[in-house]
């Protein structure tokens, strides 16, 4: 009998020891670690804008509109936020500067893609009492605009 008391103790022992070990192995398999992850930001390429239309037909006090394009060089969307006002420089005629003037465009509508452009149109005006050296002349007049990504 007591052989049989020690074989199941033996047995008993043994599942015991067993348990232990799967438990130990099944442990053995879980782990967890920590770290980092790292990302860069690209900067932002500065827009051009050039003229696709001009103020054509000045005169004197006369308005009339001009069509500028603004593209967009940089990998994300952009909406053009403003295009600052204009205005003219001396021309090689010596007609003075500020002679033809345009009134700037504040949160005009439209995205313009990666690589695209948007088309703008401005209001142009020629002062009231221009020099007579301002006559058949081309104006041009500086302009800026700001863009803000549009990634949403």
């Amino acid at each position: 009998m007591e052989t049989k008391n020690k074989r199941r103790l033996g047995a008993v022992a043994g599942g015991i020891a067993l348990a232990c070990v799967a438990g130990v192995a099944l442990a053995a398999w879980l782990s967890s670690g920590a770290g980092t992850a790292e990302g860069s930001s690209t900067q932002a390429v500065n827009s051009t804008i050039t003229p696709a239309t001009g103020a054509a037909g000045l005169y004197p006090g006369a308005t009339t509109t001009a069509t500028v394009t603004v593209n967009n060089p940089n990998a994300y969307p952009v909406i053009v936020a403003s295009i600052s006002p204009g205005s003219s420089n001396a021309t090689t005629g010596n007609c003075p500067a500020g002679t033809v003037t345009t009134a700037g465009l504040t949160n005009p509508s439209g995205t313009i893609a990666p690589g695209a452009t948007g088309t703008y149109t401005l209001t142009a005006k020629m002062i009231g009492n221009p020099d007579n050296a301002c006559q058949n002349q081309s104006f041009v007049l500086p302009l800026t605009a700001s863009l803000a990504s549009a990634a949403g």
